[in-house]
């Protein structure tokens, strides 16, 4: 089963800190390589490792694409492809392969959610936020199905050039 996530952190700050706060550009930062290294915890089953090696760039039709590939315990690696465009400010939309559903970003600030649908019914949320060096962002994921959690991912994406 493969997961990406971002959560967004609550965080008290004076308005000069929050000024410095880097704000998340998901192109630039996925322009080029990037590597998740991800902890995948399913319910009933021991965590695996779940590691992401990414590629992006722009696509030939003015999209962002990238594509992934996936490293999940023992499992055979996989690939998988995301196609992002705009949908107004602050939002993007968009295909991945192993999803049912159409993929829908939605950023602020320092950080973004990303919602689908999964092959088996599963709702994934993702929370991504990039961290103060810029380089660096928290990955969070839950899926969930029939409302209950099934599995969550917790790692951190690099940018790698």
């Amino acid at each position: 089963m493969k997961f990406a996530t971002l959560v967004g952190l609550v965080a008290v700050a004076s308005p000069a800190v929050a000024a410095d706060k880097p704000r998340l550009d998901m192109v630039a930062f996925f322009t080029g390589h990037t590597r998740t290294e991800n902890v995948l915890r399913v319910v009933l089953h021991k965590p695996v490792p779940l590691i992401v090696e990414s590629v992006g760039g722009k696509g030939d039709k003015g999209d962002f694409v990238m594509m992934d590939t996936v490293h999940e315990g023992d499992k055979p690696v996989q690939t998988r492809k995301w196609i992002m465009r705009s949908a107004g400010p602050n939002h993007m939309t968009g295909t991945l392969t192993d999803a049912m559903s159409p993929v829908d970003m939605v950023l602020s600030g320092d950080s973004a959610v990303i919602r689908y649908k999964m092959k088996g019914g599963l709702n994934i949320e993702q929370r991504l936020q990039v961290q103060a060096d810029g380089r660096t962002m928290s990955n969070h994921v839950v899926a969930k199905k029939f409302g209950l959690k099934f599995a969550r991912v917790d790692g951190t994406v690099r940018k790698l050039d």
